[in-house]
């Protein structure tokens, strides 16, 4: 029942009764690791960025075979400026996941951070076929391989599923390459999408830290 009351609450965008509610859940059976998960999660949509990375970690202390699915915690590391975990969570990521171009996305704005575009896009992490478009188009264009037009035109082709994929990633290029007006249009664009996404969340609190 806890656990129903915080999903709901989280699917409405009521972080803070969500979490009010896994807190319950918590102390009922402070041993489940999937219990912190779920709160982590809603913690990081609420913009508590380091009190998600406390119940990430939480959830390696209690099942240690958690710690490379873990691209939750990645991207926390990230907005919590831990340019070195955020690496090396999607190093680990990527044996569990050897095809999702956004974890290697992720990787190389980690190091671009730290080391400039260059020696970020030198150290890429290869994937394997992503299924989803625009994604080969998007990891063409963050190894400097393809263009902003070849991403468009694959979102021309797969239709309004593929808009926001586009709008958070191209946000993202966006910002790496100093294109700030662009980047902050991209961003509010995936920002506005109605539904309570992960990665819908990401791009809001990308949005609310950038101002």
């Amino acid at each position: 029942m806890l656990l129903r009351q915080a999903s709901l609450h989280e699917s409405r965008g009521d972080y803070e009764a969500a979490i009010a509610g896994y807190d319950r859940a918590i102390e009922a059976d402070p041993g489940d690791w999937q219990l912190y998960l779920l709160r982590g999660s809603a913690r990081f949509k609420d913009g508590r960025i380091d009190d998600s990375i406390e119940d990430f970690d939480r959830v390696v202390a209690l099942d240690p075979s958690q710690d490379p699915y873990l691209w939750q915690r990645g991207i926390s590391y990230y907005y919590a400026g831990r340019f070195a975990d955020c690496r090396g969570q999607f190093e680990r990521h990527r044996l569990v996941n050897p095809n999702d171009v956004e974890n290697a996305v992720w990787h190389l704005l980690c190091v671009a951070t730290e080391d400039g575009l260059e020696a970020a896009q030198e150290a890429m992490l290869p994937v394997g076929p992503d299924a989803r478009r625009p994604m080969k188009e998007i990891d063409a264009l963050f190894r400097g391989e393809g263009s902003v037009e070849e991403v468009e035109v694959a979102v021309q082709e797969e239709g309004s599923g593929a808009r926001f994929y586009a709008d958070l990633y191209l946000g993202l290029y966006y910002e790496l390459v100093g294109e700030e007006e662009k980047a902050e249009a991209a961003i509010e664009r995936a920002a506005s999408l109605p539904n309570r996404g992960y990665m819908v969340e990401v791009a809001r609190v990308h949005r609310q830290l950038q101002h």
